[in-house]
C-alpha cells in the first residue's frame, strides 16, 4: 500500500515532459532513509517533488510538494529560496498514528560565492492542527545541512533533521525521526 502511494505521488513528475531539471536525493542515518524526486517544470521557479522518509523503529512519511524557487539576489545566484508546501500521508508504528497533514513552509541555499563547491541548505515545514487530519494533529520538519560539490551535478552532504508528529488521541508530540545524516544529490 505505501509504495502504490508514494507511486501516485510521483507519478505528476514522470509524466510531465516540459521538465527544464531533475534531482534525485537520498539520505541515510543510523535508523532512516529518505528519498525524493524533484522536477522544475518552467523556467519561472515552479517545481514539484516527492519524497519518502522510512524509519526502522517509526514507520514511513510520504510527501508530495509544490514549490516557487528563485534567486532574490538577481546575477549573484548564490542564494536560492523556495516557498511552498507539502501534502504528507503519515503511516507511524509505534505509537500507531496513521493521517495526513498539509504543511506549509520553504527551502533556503546558499553557495559561498568565493568557494562554490560549498554551501549550506535548510528546509522546514509546519501543518497546524487546522490543516491535518486522522491521528495527526500537527507536523513539524526542519532539516540543516552542510554541502560540497563533488561533480558538476553531484552534491554529498552532511545535516541533521528533525520530524516531530502530533497524536491527536494521546494529545502529545513526539520525534519521529531526530538524527545526524549523511547524503547525496544528483542533478540531471
Amino acid at each position: 500500500m505505501r509504495f502504490c502511494l508514494m507511486g501516485l505521488l510521483l507519478l505528476p513528475m514522470l509524466i510531465t515532459t516540459s521538465a527544464l531539471a531533475t534531482s534525485l536525493d537520498v539520505n541515510l542515518s543510523g535508523h532512516a532513509v529518505r528519498a525524493g524526486l524533484t522536477q522544475q517544470l518552467t523556467k519561472s521557479g515552479l517545481e514539484i517533488g516527492g519524497n519518502w522518509l522510512h524509519h526502522m523503529d517509526h514507520g514511513d512519511v510520504l510527501a508530495a510538494a509544490l514549490h516557487l524557487v528563485d534567486y532574490p539576489e538577481p546575477g549573484r545566484g548564490a542564494l536560492r529560496l523556495g516557498v511552498g508546501g507539502k501534502l504528507l500521508v503519515i503511516d507511524e508504528d509505534e505509537p500507531s498514528v496513521e493521517g495526513v497533514a498539509l504543511a506549509l513552509g520553504g527551502k533556503v541555499r546558499y553557495t559561498w560565492p568565493t568557494f562554490n563547491r560549498v554551501g549550506i541548505g535548510a528546509h522546514v515545514y509546519f501543518a497546524p492542527q487546522v490543516s491535518s487530519g486522522g491521528d495527526v494533529e500537527r507536523y513539524f520538519e526542519g532539516a540543516l545541512r552542510a554541502e560540497y560539490l563533488i561533480l558538476r551535478n553531484a552534491n554529498a552532504y552532511l545535516g541533521v533533521r528533525t520530524v516531530r508528529v502530533g497524536d491527536d488521541r494521546r494529545n502529545e508530540t513526539h520525534d519521529f525521526d531526530s538524527a545526524v545524516f549523511l547524503g547525496l544529490r544528483l542533478d540531471f
